[in-house]
């Protein structure tokens, strides 16, 4: 009986330290002095995507990654713009989650390639355009399940 209790009091400090370590955040900062206009292209998966403008040339972008381990990123610059990689490792990255903070020049292009991820675009002046699914793509589901 006395064996058996240990092994259940091993197995639960094991899972606590397993959260423990799911639940750490690691924030990583870029900033890239931008020649106007610019394009910020970012690529990413189940991910958070918040984008502000302001009227700096440079483009900051946060990552902000819950369970860091389960991220491979990456971040640079040429002529041409901004990029950034957000992808999940395989496994590993299914207890891991992640905002991107972009803060671009208004004159800024944004290029976002998302797979299954949420933008919120704060202060939007003028005319949003979103291009219609491509094609092959099933329309998604809303939340009440109905089709859009």
């Amino acid at each position: 009986m006395v064996k058996h209790l240990n092994v259940l009091w091993q197995a639960a400090n094991t899972a606590s330290v397993v959260g423990d370590f799911a639940r750490q955040s690691q924030t990583q900062t870029y900033v890239f002095r931008v020649q106007e206009p610019t394009t910020v292209y970012i690529r990413a998966e189940q991910t958070e995507v918040r984008v502000m403008r302001w009227n700096v040339p440079q483009v900051e972008i946060t990552l902000q990654l819950q369970a860091a381990f389960g991220w491979r990123t990456a971040a640079e610059q040429d002529d041409a713009g901004v990029y950034v990689v957000a992808k999940r490792r395989p496994l590993l990255g299914a207890v891991s989650s992640a905002v991107i903070r972009v803060i671009a020049p208004h004159d800024a292009y944004l290029l976002l390639k998302l797979e299954n991820g949420r933008v919120l675009l704060d202060e939007v002046w003028g005319t949003l355009r979103l291009p219609p699914f491509e094609n092959g793509r099933e329309t998604p589901l809303l939340p009440a399940g109905r089709q859009g």
